[in-house]
C-alpha cells in the first residue's frame, strides 16, 4: 500500500471487487477519487500520480453507516472516534436517546452533562474538561467539531429532554407544557432543524441518576404533535425514540408516535429491539406491528444490533437497575461512603429486599441469577466464585438473594466486577431471521455508550463474520446494502452509501476471511483516567472518508476528514 497524505481527497484503489451497496453482484473494477469525490468506476483505470490503495484479492464498499451512536462528546476527546474506523465505519447518527449537547443554556448545561453523563454512562469529568461548550445550537455544536474534524462523519438529531429543558427550565421534569411553550420549543426545534440537525430523539424508558424520569417522558401528545408539524415543513428528518419497554404496555406508545410521524410522512425508528432470553419469539409482535404499520403508508423500523446483550454493572453509572428506584438503584447513585452506608442500612434491605420481589421486569436480571457472573473481586475470600453466578453464591451463602448481593458488594469494596450475560440475542437463528426481515433495519450499536459494562463498537465486523462468513444467513452483497445504501436511502444521507461516480468517497477495503470480531477488554485512554472496554480492531485493510484514509491495516492515520452532516444540504 501507498502512504497517502490525504490533503486533497485523491485516491486510486485499484484491484478490487466493487460492492456498491446496491445488493449488485460484485464486480472487479477500480474506483478514482478527486476532492473526495468518486469520479471513475471502472477496470484497468490508469493511475495519474495520486496516491494508491492496494485491493487486490479484496472487496471495496461504500462506508458503513452507523445509525445509532452516542459519540457526540467524545469527538472532543478522541476525535479518532476510536474503534468506529477500525471496523469500517464513515458516518454515524447521533443525538439519540432523548439526549444531545444542544440547545443548551449557562442555566442547564450542567444539568444537560449530568444527564448524558448517568444515561450512556460517560465520566462525568469529561463533559466539564474536554467537551468545550462554546455553542447554544446545535449551528454552534456542528461548528466546533468542524473547526477540529474527525475521522467519521457526524449525522445528529435533537434530543428532546435537551430541548425541553432549554424551554421549560426546571418544570421540563414534572409537567407537560403550555400552549406557548409548544410553541417556544417548536421555534427552538425549528431552529436547529435549519442549521442542519435531522430530526428529533425522544425516549419513553430512561430515568435520571435519582431515580426521575427524563424529560422527554413528560411530553404529551400536543407537544409531540407540534414538533413533527415542524418536521414536516422542514421537508427532511425522522424521529428516534427509546420505547418504555419495562413497562406493561409498550406497544401502544410505540404504535402512537408511528401513527402520529405517519400522518406527516415522516419515518420513525426506535432502539432497544432485540430478541428475549426469555421469550425469542417474543420479537415478532414488533416485526409484525412494523408490518400491520406498513401496510398503511406508516414507516416504522425497529433497530436490531446481532451483538448479545452481555452488560457489566458500572457502580457509579448504571442503568440496569433503573426498575428498582428504592432499593439497588439508590445503590448505584449513592456516592463515596454513602454506597456501603446503605448497602449496610437494615431499612434499606428490607425495602430492596421487597422491590427485588414485586419487580417483574428489570435489566438486571435478578429473576435468573444464572446469568448474573462475578469477573473480577478484591476480596481473597471471593476469589472461589470468579466466573461463576449470583445463583452459585445464593447456593453456598443461603438467604435472600438481594442480601447476598450486598454482602458479596460490601466484602469487595463496592466495586465487584460484575457481568449480566446473554439477556438478549442469544438466539443466533432468531437473530438472523430478524437482520433479513425488510422490516427490521440493521443498527442500534450503541458505540461510545456504557464503555464500562460493555464496547459497543464493532457490530459491522460482527454482522459480516459470523452473518456472511460463517452462517451465510446473508450474502455479502445484501450484508453491504444493509450496513450502507439501505442505511442512506432511509435516513436521507444523499451521496452516502453507494460506490459510484458523483458520490462521496467514503469507501471501506476489506478481504472477508481476514476479518475477525474479537472481545472487547478494558484500556486506561480515558484523559484525566479511567478505563474503557474497547474492542480490537476487525482486519480492515482500509476506511477512507471523502477521499482519505483515516485507518489502514487496524492502525489509525490520524487523518480527521469528517464534518457535521446537514439536513439542509
Amino acid at each position: 500500500m501507498t502512504q497517502h497524505d490525504g490533503s486533497h481527497g485523491n485516491l486510486l484503489v485499484r484491484g478490487g471487487d466493487v460492492v456498491d451497496g446496491t445488493g449488485a453482484p460484485a464486480l472487479r473494477a477500480d474506483v478514482r477519487v478527486r476532492a473526495g469525490r468518486i469520479v471513475e468506476v471502472g477496470p484497468g483505470l490508469r493511475p495519474d500520480g495520486e496516491p494508491e490503495i492496494d485491493a487486490s484479492g479484496a472487496v471495496v464498499t461504500p462506508g458503513f453507516i452507523d445509525t445509532h451512536a452516542h459519540t457526540d462528546p467524545q469527538v472532543f476527546w478522541d476525535p479518532t472516534l476510536d474503534p468506529e474506523p477500525l471496523h469500517g465505519v464513515t458516518t454515524m447518527l447521533v443525538g439519540n436517546c432523548s439526549l444531545s449537547l444542544y440547545p443548551v443554556a449557562d442555566a442547564t448545561r450542567a444539568e444537560v452533562a449530568d444527564l448524558f453523563s448517568y444515561i450512556e454512562d460517560v465520566p462525568r469529568h469529561l463533559f466539564d474538561d474536554a467537551v468545550p461548550w462554546t455553542w447554544t445550537d446545535f449551528g454552534g455544536y456542528r461548528d466546533a467539531v468542524d473547526r477540529q474534524g474527525c475521522a467519521t462523519n457526524l449525522a445528529a438529531l435533537v434530543g428532546h429532554s435537551a430541548l425541553r429543558l432549554a424551554t421549560m427550565g426546571d418544570d421540563a421534569w414534572t409537567r407537560t407544557a403550555t400552549p406557548d411553550e409548544r410553541a417556544a420549543m417548536a421555534a427552538l426545534f425549528a431552529t436547529q432543524l435549519a442549521e442542519g440537525a435531522y430530526g428529533f430523539s425522544t425516549s419513553f424508558l430512561d430515568v435520571d441518576a435519582r431515580g426521575r424520569p427524563v424529560p422527554s417522558r413528560s411530553a404529551d401528545g400536543a407537544e409531540f404533535d407540534a414538533l413533527l408539524d415542524v418536521l414536516a415543513a422542514h421537508g427532511r428528518g425522522f424521529v428516534e425514540f427509546v420505547p418504555g419497554l419495562l413497562g406493561a404496555d409498550p406497544e401502544v406508545a410505540v404504535e402512537d408516535l408511528a401513527r402520529r410521524c405517519g400522518a406527516r410522512g415522516l419515518l420513525s425508528t426506535w432502539t432497544g429491539f432485540s430478541v428475549p432470553r426469555a421469550n425469542p419469539a417474543g420479537a415478532r409482535r414488533w416485526v409484525s406491528l412494523a408490518e400491520r404499520l406498513a401496510a398503511e403508508d406508516i414507516r416504522m423500523l425497529p433497530q436490531l444490533s446481532p451483538r448479545g446483550g452481555d452488560m457489566r454493572i458500572n457502580w457509579d453509572s448504571s442503568m440496569m437497575f433503573m426498575s428498582m428506584p428504592e432499593g439497588w438503584h439508590r445503590v448505584v447513585a449513592a456516592r463515596g461512603a454513602e454506597k456501603a452506608a446503605l448497602l449496610a442500612d437494615p431499612e434499606w434491605r428490607t425495602a430492596a429486599r421487597e422491590e427485588w420481589d414485586r419487580t417483574e421486569r428489570a435489566i438486571f436480571p435478578h429473576r435468573d441469577p444464572e446469568s448474573v457472573r462475578f469477573v473480577e473481586v478484591t476480596d481473597p475470600g471471593s476469589e472461589s466464585f470468579l466466573g461463576r453466578s449470583l445463583a452459585d453464591l445464593v447456593a453456598a451463602r443461603p438467604g435472600h438473594p438481594s442480601d447476598v448481593l450486598a454482602d458479596f458488594v460490601l466484602a469487595n469494596d463496592c466495586r465487584p466486577g460484575v457481568v449480566a450475560v446473554g439477556l438478549t440475542n442469544r438466539d443466533v437463528d432468531a437473530v438472523a431471521a430478524l437482520l433479513t426481515d425488510p422490516h427490521v433495519i440493521v443498527s442500534s450499536s450503541d458505540a461510545g455508550a456504557h464503555a464500562n459494562m460493555l464496547c459497543a463498537s464493532g457490530d459491522t465486523t460482527l454482522l459480516l463474520t459470523r452473518h456472511v462468513r460463517d452462517r451465510g444467513d446473508l450474502t455479502l452483497e445484501r450484508a453491504v446494502h444493509e450496513l450502507t445504501g439501505r442505511q442512506a436511502t432511509t435516513f436521507d444521507f444523499p451521496d452516502r452509501g453507494v460506490v459510484t461516480p458523483g458520490a462521496v468517497a467514503d469507501l471501506v477495503v476489506f478481504a472477508l476471511d481476514d476479518l475477525h470480531y474479537d472481545a472487547d477488554d478494558f484500556v486506561a485512554d480515558i484523559p484525566g483516567g479511567g478505563t474503557r472496554l474497547r474492542r480490537p480492531e476487525g482486519g480492515y485493510r482500509a476506511t477512507v472518508v471523502a477521499g482519505t484514509p483515516t485507518q489502514e491495516h487496524g492502525r489509525s492515520t490520524g487523518a480527521l476528514p469528517g464534518r457535521v452532516l446537514s439536513s439542509a444540504d
